[in-house]
């Protein structure tokens, strides 16, 4: 395990943004997986020449990770990135994960999740020992103390994660990262969260956060199952008839697996992939003007409903499918479209 010094000189070579996710019982290019890497981008590479590759307009530019195999665990590095933190209940599935998050200009974060579920997870600048989310917290209290960690109150000012974090990570798994990690090739590639992540309370619909769609909440959620499911297809369908790739080669056959409640979740290797890939690639496009990003943006707001009209939940799906339109109507339809999808769920009610 590694000692304090060596973690800050860790923290500080990988810069002010990065994210270290530990996973355990994986090889690195299973790691590499379990985050979404594109199979045709896994290759070794130095850190400079994943900087290289993210630089410009490259629609993947946030996204490159390398993965270094360390025993009984692996780790994935993201520099300039943090998807990890938010993936590291999908990346546990069936063993245990832990992710480190350092941002120097948002929120920092460490989580530690098994089988899917958060067990803790903390704030390092600011770690309320008894505030910890998860389902058994005290499980790192441990090496949080041995790490350096000290609790915060509200007397004392935070204590700025200096590598106490990576420290606390190195000792929980029982493993040494190298110094200046990226200094050598690593097995990397371009990793995409939408095809890892699961549908989330993000992706729906909320009166909460969009007051202006309250009515079609209420609606969504007053609807019988049958209703709910049907909508939440036909709206998706609408939406990509609206950008021209309702026709795509398995897109009609996903739907209709949504439809009878029986979807799974569109993986990396799915003969879909290709297309999703491809219109993530134009919702993340750069240099537009503020009317083309606009409708580019169309892109990401579909897929956001596409993924989570695939919950079994038909409500949910229901309140995914109706995100881009009771969020951004203009884009998809307008009013019209709006009156539309709330007349078919009322009438049912």
């Amino acid at each position: 395990m590694g000692d304090r010094a060596q973690a800050t000189e860790i923290f500080e070579d990988l810069g002010d943004i990065f994210c270290l996710t530990f996973v355990k019982g994986v090889s690195a290019e299973e790691a590499l997986r379990r985050m979404g890497a594109y199979p045709d981008t896994l290759a070794s590479r130095t850190g400079s020449q994943m900087l290289a590759l993210t630089d410009g307009s490259d629609p993947g530019r946030s996204r490159l990770a390398a993965a270094i195999d360390l025993g009984l665990w692996s780790v994935v590095i993201e520099p300039n990135d943090f998807q990890g933190i938010y993936l590291v209940e999908e990346v546990s599935s069936g063993t245990e994960a832990l992710s480190v998050l350092r941002h120097d200009y948002a929120l920092p974060q460490v989580g530690y999740a098994a089988d899917g579920a958060i067990v803790g997870a903390f704030d390092p600048d600011f770690p309320r020992f008894d505030e910890m989310e998860g389902a058994d917290p005290e499980r790192l209290h441990p090496f949080m103390r041995a790490a350096g960690f000290v609790p915060y109150s509200e007397e004392a000012s935070g204590d700025i994660d200096d590598g106490k974090s990576l420290l606390m990570a190195m000792q929980f798994t029982g493993t040494t990262l190298p110094l200046a990690p990226l200094d050598d090739a690593r097995l990397s590639a371009v990793i995409e969260p939408w095809f890892v992540r699961l549908p989330n309370a993000g992706d729906r619909l909320s009166s909460q956060f969009e007051p202006q769609a309250a009515d079609l909440v209420k609606a969504a959620e007053r609807a019988d199952p049958r209703t709910q499911r049907a909508v939440a297809v036909e709206e998706v369908g609408r939406l990509a008839s609206l950008l021209n790739i309702a026709n795509t080669p398995g897109f009609a056959e996903v739907l209709g697996e949504a439809a009878a409640g029986v979807a799974q979740p569109i993986t990396v290797s799915s003969p879909l992939a290709p297309y999703i890939r491809e219109w993530l690639e134009r919702d993340r496009r750069s240099g537009l003007s503020l009317e083309q990003q606009a409708l580019a943006n169309r892109y990401g707001w579909f897929l956001t409903a596409f993924r989570g009209v695939l919950d079994p939940d038909p409500r949910r799906a229901l309140l995914a499918a109706l995100r881009p339109v009771g969020s951004e109507p203009a884009l998809f339809g307008g009013r019209a479209a709006r009156m539309a999808v709330l007349d078919a769920m009322t009438r049912s009610a």
